[in-house]
């Protein structure tokens, strides 16, 4: 059997352990959310926390302008239908639309990644926990499943065969996804922290054929953009987008002291270590970004970058833990192969590995006040979980032991 090196950290195991333990029965503060199309245990933000669905407005058909699709740049003209009569008449569906577009919503205070730390976590929660393990792990042809017991063999092991080590990249919890009408609002709210609704006019036509099809453009970019802007970052501070390259050349500039004002600098990996509270940054698709030199060149056929905030490390265990927008259509907490330096593994090193080549890092410099362990939404788990169970007269939270230890009990009144 595997070596537990690469099991997720007592936090999420605690999750984990609680959604399963509790799906048949599950507290107030962990209901299995509204309009979900699955049983996914939902957590609700922290007091005081936003909710970035109270940045847009849904209109039905009936009161929504014209759809209107593109005919050239900056072009548009309006969709029509027939109407009983043999006219026509605009064609219009049913859709979000920005409702304020100030940043924040609710007043921030503090250290600016402490908070961006904090508000990711709270939404990462409130799509159910989702985790995408990257950590190395040998492969098979076909895969072996993993489980505290042992592991499954799906097929005889000796019509399988080991094709050596690699990033497996499973999921092995998953939470609401991004066709859940409970989430919809949210990722709209993500949006419209961008100031632009080009991809709720895109979104409303798609939806107008089919729906709940799933968001039709990619939304990483605007999760980080809310984070900040909801972080307290102005404009000039962080340049929000629905393309991660935006804030990245912005960054870049940063770097050769041509935009004194954005908060994050970049850097190379083989220059800097991530830590929490720094964006992690990796090309995808047709991208061909190596270095920070490449996007001060525009050294690509495409601009398809991916970032996500580190919100904790973990160095003795060769490994760190981000959080992304649209990774597997989810908030997602990602669990990312490190080496013994802490730069993260990337496909120049192991097969299936992200392709890593920037790191971002805040202005403010310094240790950030505390990571994902220390969050308010962690926070919150823990302690409503001890209120649930003294209420019903159940067992109080235990520590998370090692496979085959026996835990003692914790005492319940302190996470």
């Amino acid at each position: 059997m595997r070596s537990t090196r690469h099991t997720l950290p007592t936090v999420l195991m605690v999750a984990f352990g609680m959604s399963l333990a509790m799906f048949a029965s599950l507290p107030a503060w962990a209901q299995t959310a509204r309009s979900a199309s699955r049983a996914i245990p939902a957590f609700p933000r922290p007091s005081g926390f936003p909710d970035p669905a109270l940045r847009v407005i849904y209109s039905r058909a009936d009161e929504a302008p014209p759809m209107m699709v593109r005919v050239g740049e900056n072009r548009f003209e309006p969709l029509y239908r027939r109407t009983p009569d043999g006219g026509y008449a605009p064609a219009r569906a049913a859709g979000y639309r920005i409702a304020t577009s100030s940043c924040p919503s609710i007043h921030a205070a503090g250290d600016y990644r402490a908070r961006m730390i904090d508000l990711a976590t709270a939404e990462w929660a409130y799509f159910g926990m989702p985790i995408l393990d990257m950590a190395v792990e040998p492969a098979a042809i076909v895969p072996r499943v993993p489980q505290p017991s042992g592991v499954v063999e799906i097929i005889s092991p000796d019509r399988n065969a080991s094709i050596g080590d690699r990033v497996l990249r499973q999921a092995p919890r998953l939470g609401l996804m991004e066709d859940d009408e409970a989430v919809a609002g949210a990722i709209a709210g993500y949006w419209a922290a961008t100031g632009n609704e080009e991809a709720m006019r895109v979104q409303s036509i798609v939806n107008y054929g089919w729906h709940e099809a799933g968001w039709a453009m990619p939304w990483s970019a605007a999760f980080i953009s809310w984070l900040a802007c909801e972080a307290g970052l102005s404009t000039d501070q962080f340049r929000r987008s629905g393309g991660h390259i935006d804030y990245v050349r912005a960054a870049v500039r940063a770097r050769d002291g041509q935009d004194p004002n954005h908060a994050f600098v970049a850097y190379d990996l083989t220059e800097a270590t991530p830590d929490a509270g720094d964006l992690l940054c990796t090309s995808r698709g047709d991208s061909s970004f190596a270095s920070i030199a490449d996007v001060r060149t525009g050294n690509s056929p495409s601009n398809a970058l991916h970032c996500d905030l580190v919100v904790k490390t973990d160095g003795k265990n060769n490994r760190l833990y981000a959080i992304g927008g649209n990774v597997n259509h989810a908030v997602t907490l990602s669990v990312v192969a490190t080496d013994t330096k802490g730069r993260p593994l990337t496909d120049a090193d192991v097969i299936g590995a992200h392709r890593w080549f920037a790191v971002l890092k805040p202005r403010a410099g310094g240790k950030v006040a505390h990571d994902l362990d220390g969050t308010p939404t962690v926070q919150m788990l823990y302690r409503d979980y001890a209120r649930y169970a003294g209420a019903r007269r159940g067992q109080p939270p235990v520590p998370v032991q090692a496979r085959g230890a026996r835990a003692k009990p914790a005492d319940a009144a302190s996470p």
